[in-house]
């Protein structure tokens, strides 16, 4: 099971998922992101994957939909901290080629700027 908390800050939104990014919770996170970035027009996302336990393929599949999402909208979505399953499971679908990836929240942060 994976959970999601959702946080303004001044220039961006930060969202930490935890847990086990799977088939069971995603539809449920992907929305939450996105309903919490249209009410406020922010698009300037940082998604610190640190407590990520686990992630599957409908986990990747979020993380492409919230990445076309900011695209979309000009923004920039920058995934944060992922352990080392979670970094060879992007590398084995080809998504850290499209993927910003940032080492800590910090790093995010200033490639925000």
């Amino acid at each position: 099971m994976c959970q999601i908390q959702i946080e303004k800050k001044e220039n961006y939104i930060l969202a930490t998922l935890q847990g086990e990014v799977t088939l069971g919770c995603t539809a449920e996170v992907k929305e939450k992101l996105k309903e919490y970035a249209e009410l406020h027009k922010q698009y300037q996302i940082l998604v610190d994957m640190k407590e990520v336990e686990f992630i599957d393929s409908s986990g990747l599949g979020v993380m492409v939909a919230w990445f076309k999402m900011c695209n979309q909208e000009q923004g920039k979505l920058i995934f944060c901290a992922l352990n080392s399953h979670v970094s060879r499971i992007i590398g084995y679908a080809k998504l850290d080629k499209i993927f910003n990836i940032a080492e800590s929240i910090e790093d995010g942060e200033q490639r925000l700027q």
